[in-house]
């Protein structure tokens, strides 16, 4: 490093006999005050030499005595320092022979007219005054010189820096003088290939000169950048890895030399599991995180010789893993499982075999069920329908299930506070048996008081109304708070694409005085500001793993005031892994039995049983208190006397709906192949945050993002070009059209498809409008006009059918239609359990006039599963009938054939003809019978039998019945979408002669 010398001095140019008489000048006066306090050393407070990077080689610090100087004692230094400037020579050489340095409570009126800087021999003085605030023409205070003092310091680059003054005739001259720290020279990293220097050096941050950068030679620093860079090796696999410091060890050292030796990258050659009875091996392999390579493929038996494929070893993930295992046995009701691990690792290839024992215990079996504390509902409705009913084995996703469903009764009449504790009795005299006591805290119902809304992000455009349409239908000031519509209000919100799914919007619960609201109950807009009551309820947003063999009872801390709305609550789907929540706040309570911590969303909750008398109870379901004691007896003979009070209020709670405003611009790119469409390319532009009527009113609008977001309107502009079909397409929805439950939507398209008789253009546009009913009911209305282009008619395979010629060229259609659907499928991709039903009606008008029937279901049942609600076995049937008039044209009419609607035929291959023309029919019968089946124990690879029957024809008959039979398989890559992807093997049982067929059918597609 070049050595750069910086003239601190500043010297004007005078004649040399001036300069001397100067000089005498000084001198006799300076001699004259030596003994004055004026001329006393006062250093800033705090900025002595004591920086914490303390050196045997650093030079003798500058004696001084630091004087705290009162307010009294400064109009007498004033008047010294007045006296003092009085007598010197007024001449431009004062600024370099007066040194006095002053109290930091000394009040300096004076600007600083220059800033300097001494001692530096390597860092050259325009860096240091980079990252000096005091600025010249400005009187400092004593805080900013501190606030520059402890910046330099930070640097690194001086072992001590003393600021003071320097009073010259045009005025105050601030000093920093610096001792420097010995300075890096170079730095060298010998022998990575596998993690570049530049990362290196961001890790350890230690590097040469770069764009002013002056690093310091601190050999702690390089110690510790030795830890640094083992912890980065071993982050990437590279446990072996080892770091030497061949240079930089010393304090006469100015060079620093890393030699890395890398070793192999450290992979799980095998996972095993040894005591596992109950549980098989490639269940238990899905529960931990540690995988061999290409296990996540679930390839099994295959070899394809892509080891090099995941199988990192983390010895934190795999601890992480034994108390996954013991949690999974736990929530299975093997209350008594212990689980320890083995690993062994091969220094010569980095390979690791890790070994699971398993000592799984007895599964405990459910005895007797008792329900306490309960008043307004009584016990049989309670655990009439119980999941977890006595003599079955313990599992912890029924009891999840039974307190879900006591809560669920509650929160419908209103009681949101109300608690359902599992409290489990183990019977010492019958090992393997427990007992299960709900202990009910019923509360009081509770009615909806504010809404306040709170929408957060860095510069968030959304306006307030668009939450506020959201939750509207569901939460009402004034109602009855209930549970279910509290959790729909919460499932539109964070169902919305326009907030941020990493930060899931919060319903916060505040228990309020019902006094407030009695007179008025209002609905006010976003707010800031905090309520103060604290938890009522602990926030079920993160998982509790608490696994303690000799403490297993854990009592929650009971408070009272704001509840979270828990999310879990709110999602029954048992085979779901429920994601992290916040931890509850627990106190320890000693006892002998076995651990009894068995999920993550239920927590057995040991509490003092309370006593249990006959009360009655008010239309609150608080009990009537009878006060006999202090006079409660009327002299009219009445035996409750006074006791028999006014209810309470009736409770309240203001509903504070936090969401992050999230990214709702997208640009999506997609490609697909399928059996019916051929290969097809997808560009989309997505804005789920559009305001039609927000027109920018500047540049700066439209730079910051301000232009057409906002309204919580969907706009979306998509092209798909394929090698069979191509559309392109903008549409503009408003979920929420004029603050309402209906949804608006407007749409334009260009369609063009190649049939194997003939080529269809279509352009034209769709207005509809929907309405959500409730939960499962939905209606829509639409009005469809195209324009339908019939061209490229195939003449060489026969005469062509008056139908089909009658429609060549343009034509213009034109429809309008209702539809109702109802929908209780627990996953809208791959459902295991509800039916769907949709019926519509469709009338066109215009140019071609018929009416259009159409009524299809679907249902789905779960006849089997594993006790964790994984490995489902589902039987599916789906039908569809349809029928139009007479008058339909050629194009608009009922074709079957397919991946997706009947397997085994060609896409369109089953219909009526005429010579070689598929016509189409005016009905359609089609149904499907399909069982489906794991074949991974992760459930991302299934497999399918089923068989396909119907027939389409050209009046109401099933004259020409087909039938087929197959197989498949459903493969589900998260990083693909949700949508698995299908292939299917179907073969024709029975068929027509002039049918089409095809036995293989499939679809792949991807997004990002």
């Amino acid at each position: 490093m070049d050595r750069v010398i910086d003239d601190t001095r500043r010297w004007a140019p005078l004649p040399r006999f001036r300069r001397c008489i100067n000089h005498l000048v000084t001198a006799a006066i300076f001699l004259g005050w030596i003994g004055s306090t004026v001329c006393a050393q006062r250093p800033f407070p705090g900025a002595a030499p004591s920086n914490g990077f303390p050196s045997a080689s650093a030079p003798a610090e500058r004696p001084a005595s630091p004087v705290v100087q009162t307010a009294g004692q400064e109009p007498e230094q004033r008047a010294a320092l007045q006296r003092l400037l009085a007598t010197a020579p007024q001449t431009p050489e004062s600024n370099s022979i007066q040194q006095v340095e002053f109290d930091v409570e000394t009040l300096l009126e004076d600007p600083v007219v220059e800033i300097v800087v001494e001692g530096n021999n390597t860092i050259h003085t325009s860096a240091v005054l980079r990252m000096v605030e005091t600025r010249i023409g400005r009187a400092p205070s004593a805080r900013e010189i501190q606030q520059d003092v402890a910046k330099l310091l930070r640097t690194r680059w001086f072992l001590d820096v003393k600021p003071f003054y320097r009073q010259t005739e045009r005025g105050l001259v601030l000093v920093f003088e610096v001792i420097e720290r010995p300075m890096l020279r170079s730095v060298q990293y010998v022998g990575n290939k596998k993690i570049k220097t530049s990362e290196l050096e961001a890790h350890t941050g230690l590097r040469t000169e770069m764009s002013g950068y002056f690093p310091a030679f601190d050999v702690s620093a390089n110690r510790e950048a030795v830890q640094r860079i083992k912890s980065l090796y071993a982050e990437k696999g590279y446990r072996f890895a080892k770091v030497t410091l061949q240079k930089g060890g010393e304090k006469t050292d100015r060079d620093v030399v890393f030699v890395i030796e890398e070793g192999p990258k450290v992979k799980v050659r095998d996972i095993n599991f040894h005591g596992n009875d109950f549980v098989s091996k490639a269940i238990l392999a899905t529960k931990i995180s540690t995988k061999t390579p290409v296990d996540d493929l679930e390839l099994g038996p295959l070899d394809i010789g892509m080891g090099w494929i995941g199988g990192d070893y983390d010895p934190d993930v795999v601890r992480n893993d034994v108390y996954a295992l013991k949690q999974y046995y736990l929530g299975l009701g093997f209350f008594d499982v212990d689980v320890t691990v083995d690993e062994t690792i091969s220094e010569a290839d980095g390979r690791v075999t890790v070994d699971f024992h398993v000592s799984e215990g007895q599964r405990y079996v459910v005895g007797d069920i008792q329900v306490i504390g309960n008043g307004v509902i009584n016990r049989d409705a309670l655990i009439g329908d119980l999941e977890l009913e006595s003599g079955e084995h313990f599992n912890s996703r029924f009891l999840r299930k039974d307190v879900t469903a006591m809560k669920d009764m509650y929160d419908e009449r209103g009681h949101v506070f109300a608690k359902v504790e599992p409290v489990p009795h183990f019977r010492e005299n019958e090992p393997g048996v427990v007992d299960l006591t709900y202990q009910i805290d019923e509360d009081i119902p509770r009615y909806i008081g504010e809404i306040n809304i709170h929408i957060r992000g860095d510069h968030p455009h959304t306006q307030e109304h668009v939450v506020r349409d959201q939750v509207h239908r569901f939460l009402k000031p004034g109602t009855l708070a209930s549970g279910r519509d509290l959790r729909m209000a919460q499932q539109r919100v964070q169902g919305s694409p326009i907030w941020e799914r990493s930060e899931p919007a919060v319903f916060d619960l505040v228990p309020v005085d019902g006094l407030d609201y009695l007179p008025e109950v209002t609905s006010r807009g976003q707010s800031d500001s905090t309520l103060t009551p604290d938890a009522l309820f602990a926030d079920h947003s993160e998982k509790d793993f608490t696994v303690d063999r000799e403490h297993w009872w854990r009592g929650e801390q009971q408070q009272v005031g704001r509840i979270q709305l828990p999310d879990s609550v709110f999602e029954e789907d048992e085979a779901e892994q429920i994601p992290a929540e916040v931890p509850i706040n627990r106190k320890l309570r000693k006892t002998d039995e076995p651990n009894l911590v068995v999920s993550p969303d239920v927590i057995f909750r040991g509490q003092d049983e309370p006593i249990i008398r006959a009360q009655h109870l008010d239309q609150y379901g608080n009990p009537i208190p009878q006060d006999y004691i202090s006079g409660g007896v009327s002299p009219q003979g009445d035996p409750f006397g006074d006791a028999l009070r006014s209810p309470p209020a009736p409770g309240f709670v203001d509903v504070n709906i936090d969401v992050t405003e999230g990214r709702t611009g997208r640009l999506m790119f997609g490609v697909g192949v399928n059996s019916d469409a051929g290969v097809v390319g997808s560009l989309t532009l997505q804005e789920d945050n559009f305001n039609i009527f927000r027109f920018p009113r500047s540049w700066a609008d439209v730079a910051n993002g301000q232009a057409f977001r906002g309204a919580g309107q969907s706009f979306r502009l998509e092209a798909v070009p394929g090698s069979q079909v191509s559309r392109y397409l903008a549409s503009w929805t408003d979920p929420f059209f004029m603050g309402t439950d209906f949804s608006l939507g407007l749409s334009g398209f260009y369609y063009n498809r190649f049939y194997d008789d003939w080529t269809e253009d279509r352009l034209g546009g769709r207005i509809s409008l929907g309405y959500v009913l409730n939960r499962f009911w939905t209606a829509s209305t639409a009005v469809r006009l195209e324009n339908v282009k019939v061209r490229d008619i195939n003449s060489g395979i026969g005469p062509i059918p008056p139908d089909l010629e009658a429609v060549r060229g343009d034509n213009f259609l034109s429809t309008v239609s209702g539809t109702l659907e109802y929908d209780t499928r627990d996953n809208s991709f791959i459902p295991s359990s509800g039916h769907n039903v949709t019926m519509s009606y469709e009338q066109g008008f215009g140019d071609f006039s018929y009416p259009r029937i159409d009524l299809s279901g679907s249902q789905y049942l779960t006849v089997y599963e594993r006790p964790d609600g994984f490995g489902k076995h589902i039987v599916s049937f789906s039908g569809q009938v349809a029928w139009t008039g007479d008058d339909t044209p050629i194009f608009e009419r009922y074709y079957a054939g397919g991946y997706s609607s009947f397997r085994g035929f060609e896409f369109r291959g089953v219909t009526p003809r005429e010579g070689n023309f598929e016509v189409g029919g005016e009905f359609m019968a089609l149904g499907s019978a399909q069982y489906e089946f794991p074949i991974s124990a992760s459930d991302s690879i299934r497999g399918v039998v089923f068989s396909d029957f119907g027939t389409v024809e050209e009046d109401v008959t099933l004259d020409q019945f087909r039938v087929t039979a197959g197989f498949g398989a459903r493969v589900v890559v998260p990083a693909m979408g949700p949508a698995p992807l299908a292939f299917d093997f179907a073969w024709p049982i029975l068929k027509q002669d002039f049918d089409e067929t095809r036995v293989f059918s499939f679809t792949v597609g991807f997004t990002r």
